[in-house]
């Protein structure tokens, strides 16, 4: 190997850390999510000692780099918006935290790449740890929402982010071995995403997977019957064996339902509408900048008022169960501005250069829509955790070159995903 191999190697190496334990150990150590600044540093630190020591910053192909500075861009922006909120009317310190280290890691990236096979490796190995952990809660442990170290709604979404990657590198690669893991694991996370019992997750994946499923009809259901009713039937089942591991949280939901229709906001669903209509009205109050932690006493004042009810005033919610309610309330246009352009400057990225690379199209796209959905009943942008699973999961897939360099097409073949 050439000396110029080794220190692409090893610079690659170092810049990979943030994204490996981010779709690793930050799941299964305790407060891992809280560990993930100090991941950042660390390679930031070893990057520099590296860049001294080898006298190389590396190479990037310029589309490459155009793409991961608007991605930090993005995230940067996110981070002075939501900064100068913090400074002005106070919040969340641990995503303010989150969002700086992710804005000096998405820095960090621009000059880096990754091989294909490396990011591979580190997905599947995210999805075997999930469904191990939620199979032995689930089963063994007896536990009726299975979560580990988190609340059960950002560990869903967490599986879920790596449920997409899986389940596009399975319609994707041509590498044997890793096309027969990624089926075997596909049905697993979905089943892992049903034990969470986690609604606002699973109707996205359930929606990815009608998706896929019609599109492959469409594609290869002529000229790959077999292959067509293998994937149709397990796809099925699994989605069959999920509903039924949710079932009891869609009776919970049919029976909210009712109470709501008879007039009774309460539950899950009921305290959602209290807490959406109260968002609605605070956004009002300060709507370029955000009332900050103000909402606080603002939702008070609205409950003495009699515009909620007593159960969600009692309630008290830190959020409102809302991703693009919760930030207008609390950084009003421009931090819901900032919060969009983090999401969808991936997706507009992947057209513009990953058309013909169906994994990570698919992959960026799919978590794209996983989130936007998802952001309809919860704030995962709020959590550490899922704020860092998004950003390094984009991240590394905006890193992925869009066409193999040819001195490496030989080597990363049996590993291709552009089919």
């Amino acid at each position: 190997m050439s000396s110029d191999s080794i220190k692409h190697s090893a610079s690659n190496a170092l810049w990979f850390l943030p994204v490996a334990y981010t779709l690793t150990a930050l799941w299964w150590l305790p407060e891992g999510d809280k560990y993930f600044p100090a991941i950042v540093l660390l390679t930031l630190l070893l990057w520099g000692v590296r860049k001294i020591a080898l006298k190389s910053t590396g190479n990037t192909e310029q589309n490459l780099r155009q793409q991961k500075i608007a991605f930090a861009g993005a995230i940067v922006l996110a981070t002075l918006i939501f900064g100068v909120g913090y400074v002005q009317n106070d919040g969340s310190i641990t995503q303010l935290r989150t969002l700086a280290a992710l804005s000096i890691f998405a820095g960090l990236s621009v000059n880096a790449s990754i091989r294909p096979k490396v990011l591979i490796t580190t997905i599947l190995i995210s999805g075997a740890a999930f469904t191990t952990i939620c199979f032995f809660q689930y089963f063994a442990a007896d536990m009726r929402r299975a979560h580990l170290h988190y609340n059960p709604i950002p560990f869903a979404t967490g599986v879920a982010t790596t449920l997409v990657a899986v389940l596009f590198l399975a319609f994707s690669t041509k590498h044997k071995t890793v096309r027969i893991v990624s089926l075997i694991l596909t049905p697993l996370l979905i089943g892992s995403v049903a034990m969470t019992g986690t609604r606002g997750v699973a109707l996205p994946i359930l929606l990815i997977l009608l998706a896929l499923t019609l599109l492959f009809l469409y594609q290869r259901g002529r000229s790959h019957r077999v292959a067509t009713a293998v994937i149709v039937t397990v796809l099925f089942v699994a989605t069959g064996t999920g509903a039924h591991l949710l079932q009891g949280r869609l009776d919970a939901t049919m029976t909210e339902l009712e109470r709501i229709e008879a007039g009774h906001n309460t539950g899950s669903i009921g305290l959602r509408l209290e807490f959406w209509s109260a968002a609605l009205a605070l956004s009002k109050l300060e709507p370029i900048t955000g009332l900050g932690d103000r909402h606080k006493e603002q939702f008070q004042e609205l409950a003495k008022q009699g515009e909620v009810n007593k159960e969600a005033a009692n309630y008290a919610p830190y959020h409102y169960h809302n991703q693009y309610l919760d930030t207008l309330v609390k950084h009003g246009i421009l931090g819901l501005s900032a919060l969009l352009t983090i999401l969808l400057v991936p997706a507009f990225l992947a057209f513009k250069f990953y058309r013909n690379n169906k994994f990570v199209f698919g992959s960026v796209l799919g978590t794209t829509f996983l989130y936007l959905v998802a952001c309809l009943t919860d704030v995962p942008f709020n959590h550490p955790a899922t704020i860092s699973m998004f950003a390094t999961s984009m991240i590394a897939l905006l890193s992925v070159e869009p066409e193999m360099p040819a001195q490496r097409a030989e080597s990363e073949q049996d590993l291709s995903v552009t089919t």
